[in-house]
């Protein structure tokens, strides 16, 4: 399964911190589980998360002002959860998506970007790898 990053483009930053991304995802999630980490080498703090949807366990991270990685199911199953993620941030605010089995395609997510559309652009970036 691949890999989903959603990342602020190179160069510019979110205005969401990894505690802040942890409250949000304690709302939406109630059963979430959340480690607060450090990667010495890009100098990053970040939380790795696990919630439970349809059954099973997911996985993902929030690096501080950076990027979301979502892991452990098809792109088109987290497009929701990307969607949601997306909304948290202030409107107008740009993001680029990619997938870990084609690293060399990088795209824009539409701004306010509908599930749907997200889920069309996450399977055309993993369809082309």
């Amino acid at each position: 399964m691949n890999a989903i990053y959603i990342a602020a483009p190179e160069g510019t930053t979110w205005p969401l911190s990894g505690q802040d991304v942890e409250r949000r995802l304690e709302t939406r999630f109630p059963d979430v589980q959340t480690w607060h980490k450090y990667a010495p080498v890009s100098r990053s703090a970040y939380i790795d998360f696990e919630i439970d949807i349809d059954g099973e366990r997911r996985h993902g991270s929030y690096f501080d002002h950076r990027h979301l990685i979502l892991r452990d199911a098809e792109p088109q199953f987290w497009a929701d959860t990307v969607a949601w993620f997306l909304g948290l941030l202030p409107p107008g605010t740009n993001a680029v998506a990619m997938v870990e089995s084609n690293p060399d395609e990088i795209r824009p997510v539409p701004a306010a970007a509908t599930t749907r559309q997200i889920a069309d652009l996450l399977d055309s970036l993993a369809s082309e790898s």
